[in-house]
Parts: structure tokens; sequence; C-alpha cells
């Protein structure tokens, strides 16, 4: 049986196949901003075109005669900015109208999207950054430093806030492509050089933290060594642990001596990075351990551009032959791989959790089960409520704690420790809901229960509702219309005496109530709000209920 792998593979798009020239399928003639759109500057005949590609759309390209030195896509929308000599103009193609032109002093030798209305340009002295709103003009944010003098600028990056700004560029030195960054601050206004390849920013938010760390990842092959390094810039938000920096080795196989990362992307939704090199390997790396969890070759051909791919949490990237590949996390995949041939199940574990993926379930049932021999019921506790998809979050999980007496030196039994972590968590299911409240309501504690559902914390349903009522009908009733149990609304309406909301709800939900028998145990309790009701229901053209049977009802009740 063939050993199942932890990522997907999928090729898009053959660019030779809706007539790209394949000579302009290079890193100076194709740019691709986002997973959204592909743009191409090429010749056909004497005419300059630039062709864009729609990736929703990829057979249908766009061309328009237009003569530039470089083209780049918006990010999301159909806008595009264009670049001949110093002179930068920005278009909306569907409006068809010029948004915006600048002349620069210098040539800008590499530009891209930061944002989705923020360019970047960099000069052979500077970096800029250019804002669509209004008429402004580049703002300088740094000079380049000296370790990129003569360097290839092949990418810029930001981190979310735009607080750590880098500039990635490679030479050729004695047969060896080296890399060289900048790495600046924009609050201390200071440059760090860096010795490296490709590189990322990445919000990764730990399980002891509250707010987000921001890390810069980077990976670099000098001459002795190739390794990805992890770290946190900047001063860890407050209340927040320090991410602890990584270094690992990058393995590169014998017959690929003069391969190095060229493209690093994020993925914000499995927290993990991946890694192109120049040969066409991928290397997936988890970030919080910087563990290699995957890596092989791809494609035969350089990938010379690539972006994040937002819809699978991704990579998209276009190799020199022209295919359109992604390659991302299998969800059904990926933890068993790693419990199972990386041996790693601490990892398969921690990543189970954080993403909420599955194929753990044994790792967690076990620990669930060890922890709970061993008497160690919070611990036990907290592996059921974070274990992934809900697995151990049943009515036997309940049942035992339930079976457990108060532990001495702990003021909650765990049944209830096991109940905090899940309201920390989050919302509890009906079955959890109902047996939280059970003992709760028994203490005469209600004003808990109100609390839980002002926070949206329980799962409404009829049985809760029936639960909640002998202590407190309004309470019930808010249960009721939240888990839409027509005939119990109806019911508790008219216990408590709001005959009027009867007939505007039975209307609002299209519910026809047994009118007749409402009416006649309103009329034993309290006939004055009876006859009330009584007038209600025979006041639009057509009774909501039967004239004779509602006289009948006076009738019995001696009116």
């Amino acid at each position: 049986m063939s050993q199942q792998l932890p990522i997907r593979f999928q090729e898009h798009l053959q660019l030779t196949n809706i007539n790209i020239n394949a000579s302009s399928i290079s890193f100076t003639n194709l740019t691709m901003e986002s997973d959204k759109f592909i743009c191409v500057r090429e010749k056909v005949g004497e005419t300059a075109q630039v062709v864009i590609i729609d990736m929703n759309d990829a057979q249908n390209p766009i061309r328009r005669p237009i003569s530039a030195d470089s083209a780049i896509m918006n990010p999301a929308s159909k806008v595009i900015a264009l670049k001949a000599q110093k002179t930068l103009q920005i278009f909306n193609i569907e409006m068809k109208s010029k948004m915006k032109a600048h002349t620069m002093t210098e040539e800008v030798v590499f530009w891209k999207w930061i944002t989705l209305n923020t360019l970047s340009l960099v000069t052979e002295t500077s970096v800029y950054h250019w804002s669509m709103e209004g008429d402004s003009t580049p703002i300088k944010m740094f000079e380049r430093h000296s370790s990129l003098n003569g360097c290839q600028i092949i990418n810029y990056r930001t981190d979310p806030k735009q607080a750590w700004l880098l500039l990635v560029g490679i030479s050729a030195q004695q047969n060896r492509v080296i890399g060289a960054m900048q790495l600046y601050s924009v609050e201390r206004k200071v440059s760090q050089a860096i010795e490296g390849h490709a590189a990322s920013f990445a919000t990764f938010k730990m399980e002891e933290n509250k707010e987000l760390s921001t890390l810069f990842c980077f990976a670099v092959r000098s001459q002795t060594a190739a390794k990805l390094h992890i770290i946190e810039v900047g001063t860890p938000p407050a209340g927040n642990v320090a991410f602890t920096k990584k270094a690992v080795d990058v393995f590169f196989p014998p017959e690929a001596q003069s391969d190095f990362p060229v493209a690093m992307q994020v993925s914000p939704r499995y927290d993990v990075i991946y890694l192109i090199t120049k040969y066409g390997y991928i290397h997936m790396y988890d970030i919080e351990t910087a563990t290699c969890i995957y890596m092989n070759r791809i494609s035969g051909d350089t990938i010379f551009v690539t972006a994040p791919h937002e819809s699978s949490g991704g990579i998209i990237g276009v190799n020199r032959k022209g295919q359109v590949l992604s390659v991302t996390v299998d969800e059904e995949q990926i933890i068993p791989y790693i419990n199972t041939v990386l041996q790693n199940p601490d990892l398969a574990l921690r990543m189970a959790v954080r993403n909420n993926l599955s194929g753990a379930e044994d790792l967690f049932v076990r620990k669930f089960n060890q922890l709970f021999q061993n008497g160690q019921f919070a611990e036990a506790a907290k592996v059921a409520a974070i274990a992934p998809k809900g697995i151990l979050r049943t009515p036997q999980t309940i049942q035992k704690f339930q079976q457990v007496p108060a532990q001495p030196g702990t003021n909650s039994p765990p049944l209830l420790q096991y109940f905090g972590i899940l309201l920390d968590q989050g919302k509890l299911n009906k079955y959890e809901s109902l047996e939280l409240c059970r003992p709760v309501l028994a203490q005469g504690r209600k004003q808990l229960c109100e609390k839980w559902l002002k926070e949206e914390k329980l799962e409404c349903s009829e049985e809760l509702g029936d639960l909640v009522k002998p202590s407190d009908p309004t309470l019930a009733l808010s249960i009721y219309l939240r888990s839409n149990v027509p005939n119990k609304v109806i019911q508790c309406f008219a216990e408590t005496g709001q005959f009027q909301k009867i007939v505007l709800y039975a209307k609002k939900v299209n519910y026809s109530p047994d009118y007749v028998f409402l009416l006649r145990s309103v009329m034993r309790t309290n006939p004055e709000q009876g006859s009330g009701f009584a007038s209600m229901l025979v006041a639009d053209e057509e009774p909501l209920a039967d004239i004779n049977q509602i006289v009948d009802i006076f009738m019995e009740q001696n009116m």
C-alpha cells in the first residue's frame, strides 16, 4: 500500500495552453502578486502586450496593447500598476480609468503590492511606500544597506502592522548565489543586514499567550550550512511569553549542491512554513517547533514566483515551463503522517489541537484515559476539552466526571472544572448545557444560567427550557424562543399572561396553536384575562377559533 502524503499537490493551469509565449514565462516578464491574477508582458509580432489572467476565469485571458517595463496586478481587484522608465501609473481596468501617476527621480528596480492599496518601490538607493489614497506621493521608508549593493532585488515584505520591513536581494559570487537581506525597524529607524535567501513574516499565537507574536522566518544557504531561522521581532506584547527562537538545518540532497531557497510563504490557517528551492523542492515546517514535516521535489523546473494560496491555506507558484502549481496541507493525512511516519506524537497532538485537525483520536483517548486513571482530573478535563472535532465531548465523558467525588484540597468537583474549561473555550453543546445547568439549578443559582445564556455559552433546546421552567418561566420562555419550540413558547406566554403576544408570535412563525385548548386553560385560572384573550381571537375578519366553541367555554364558566 502506498504511503499517504501530508500534502496535496495540484496543477491549476499550463500557461502555454492559453497561448502564453514560453519565452515570456520568466521573473522579468511574469508577475503574480496574489493567487487571483497572473500578469505577463509579451510581444506579439511587433506589438507589446500585457496579458492578465484571472485565475477564476483562466481560459479567457485579457490582452491589452500596453508597452511597459513592468506590470503588476493588485492582489484583489482589477487594478494594474505599470512602470515605464521613471513613470509609474495605476489604472482601473474595469472602469478604464487612470487612478494615479507619479514620476520618480530614480529608476524603480523592483516593486510590489504590500497591501490592497499600497505599493512598495525599490530604487538603487532607497525604499518607498506609495498609497493609493488621495493624491499622496511615495514616502521614503529607509535607505538601502550597502550589503545589497550590486544585488538583484527579488522580494520585499512587511509584517501586518508595517512595523518591520524587509528587502531581499541575491548576487552571484564565487560560483554560488549569495542572499542578502535588510531588516528595518520603523519604530527604531534601524537596519540590520542579514545573510538570507528567502523570508516571510508571520503572526502566531502561542498556547499560553493572549496576543499574537510577530515572527520573522528566513532561510539561508551559506558555504558551510543551510538553516531556517524563526525569531520574534520587537518586544513581545504585554503579558505574552516570548517566542523561543529556533534555528534548524535545511536538508539539501547530495545531487543539489548548488540549490538554495528562493521563496517562502507562511500559512496562517495551518501555522506551517512552505519553503521552495531553486531546484523545485518544497520543505514544509511547523512554525512553532521548526520541525520539518515533509520535503520532496514538486517541480523539475525553477518555481520563480509564489504567493499564498488563500483558498487552501497553501502556496501557489509558477515554474519556468508555465505550470501554475499549488501545494497545501492534506487535512486528513497530516496528523497520521506526523504520528506514524515522523513518529512524533507530541507534534501530532499539538497540531491537531491548534488547527482542529482529525487523525490523532487514538492519541487523545489514550492520553485522557491515562490521566483519568492517575487521578489527574484537571489535566484529563483539559485534554477532553481541547481534543479536535469534539471527539471527547460526549455524554460518556460527562458521566465519567459525574462519578468522581470532589477531591480533597480543591474548591470544585472535577465535573465543574471540566465545564469551566469548556466555557472558557466557547459554547457548550446541547447535552453539556443540560448537565451543567442541572446541578446549578439544584443549588438555586439560576442567575448563573442567565449569565451563560446572555454570553451565548449554552445551546438552547426544548429540554433545557423544560429544566429551567420550574425555577424561572420567563427564562424558560427565552430558551424556547431561541430553540424555536412554538408550542412551548405559546404555553409560556399564556402562563405568564402575555396573551397579546400569542397571536402575534403564532402569525410570525406561521404556527397554528390549539386556541380553544389555550382559552379553556386560561379561563380556569384567570377569567378576566380570558375575556381579553377571547376578544383577540375573534378580532380579525376570520376568527382564529370557532365562535361556537368560544361561547361553550364561557358557558362552562357560567359567564
